[in-house]
């Protein structure tokens, strides 16, 4: 099993800040922002340090909750600061997003991280396609158009036009091409039917998140059913599982800080009326249920005890849900700062990870 540490630059919101998506910007404090980056990069090169596979970012907007709307510069500052961990950009999100230009930022971070690029082309959530005021029933559409042109420009040895519906391009010729050839490894983020389809048609790898593990398990089987109706199979590590962690010494203190993050008030939800509105225009999963909530929702932790329960979890996980990588993202429930989530590493560290390798 390898782990990637799912990285959100973690911004301390300072008292008085609206509870609401989206947050105003009048609300931003310059000096929190210098210290969430910099602890973003002493926390890169803290689990590096610790054995961990890779570091992730992803794309998202108009809120603390995660402070990397970038993930080309997140990625690229990660990688100017660090050796040899794989820096996973999970990802930008391609419906709202310029493929072509994503396909050249990419490439060039691959270069100037010597080939430790891990990408991830991601759909993302209702509140993002309201930030960029693209309809939400045309998201699905968007993405699947935008991750074919972006793989046509990374594997097209020569210059060619796009006429689609939501793209057109007279000529595509990206320079530089990733160094990784014939290609880094690429993930369709997504749990429904046309992630699947699309990763599968493609022959790259499908990341699924946050959902139990019956849920993703579905995906995940239909994923390999479509790679076997296009004549592959996948390996477990083009699988990937994003989740939550929480992570203690013992099982009831774990279970008492599960309950205190449950007890607490939702981060930045949004306005009213505005959620309601945009899930009615979601889409599904592969099981027919609705797709994970946007920012402001509450996840499910699917990683919570001692080292040996969570241990006993990604166990469960490999063999219901198949997947060889784990992205992670760390707790760190009614903390003031970040010196519990530094333990909760350490403690993966030294416990869980070494024992996890050959799962």
């Amino acid at each position: 099993m390898q782990v990637s540490y799912f990285e959100t630059a973690r911004y301390q919101v300072p008292p008085g800040v609206p509870a609401e998506w989206p947050v105003p910007p009048a609300a931003y404090d310059p000096d929190a922002g210098a210290q969430a980056y910099q602890g973003m990069v002493d926390r890169v090169q803290y689990v590096e340090g610790l054995g961990f596979d890779w570091v992730s970012v992803s794309e998202h907007h108009y809120s603390p909750r995660i402070l990397t709307p970038n993930t080309a510069v997140s990625a690229s500052y990660i990688a100017a600061r660090s050796k040899k961990i794989k820096i996973a950009v999970l990802g930008p999100i391609v419906s709202q997003s310029n493929p072509v230009q994503v396909a050249e930022e990419l490439a060039m971070l691959d270069n100037l991280a010597q080939g430790r690029l891990v990408v991830g082309l991601l759909r993302g959530t209702t509140n993002e396609y309201l930030t960029f005021g693209l309809n939400p029933a045309e998201a699905r559409e968007r993405t699947t158009e935008g991750m074919e042109l972006f793989l046509k420009a990374w594997t097209e040895p020569q210059p060619f036009g796009w006429q689609g519906r939501h793209f057109q391009y007279r000529t595509v010729s990206v320079w530089p091409r990733p160094l990784q050839q014939p290609l880094p490894p690429i993930y369709s983020l997504g749990t429904s039917r046309e992630s699947c389809e699309l990763a599968a048609r493609h022959h790259i790898g499908l990341g699924v998140s946050f959902a139990p593990f019956p849920v993703v398990a579905k995906s995940t089987r239909y994923y390999r059913e479509e790679c076997q109706h296009y004549g592959w199979e996948p390996t477990p590590e083009q699988m990937l599982y994003r989740a939550n962690i929480l992570l203690a010494e013992t099982d009831d203190e774990a279970q008492e800080l599960l309950e205190k993050q449950r007890k607490g008030p939702a981060p930045f939800p949004m306005r009213a009326g505005v959620r309601d509105a945009l899930l009615k225009l979601d889409s599904r999963n592969v099981a027919g249920e609705p797709r994970t909530p946007p920012v402001g929702g509450v996840l499910p932790t699917s990683f919570y005890g001692s080292p040996d329960t969570v241990i006993e979890q990604i166990k469960r996980c490999r063999e219901e849900v198949g997947v060889g990588v784990l992205d992670l993202a760390f707790q760190n429930p009614g903390a003031p700062d970040t010196g519990r989530l530094m333990q909760s590493l350490e403690l993966f560290a030294e416990k869980v990870l070494p024992r996890i390798r050959e799962v």
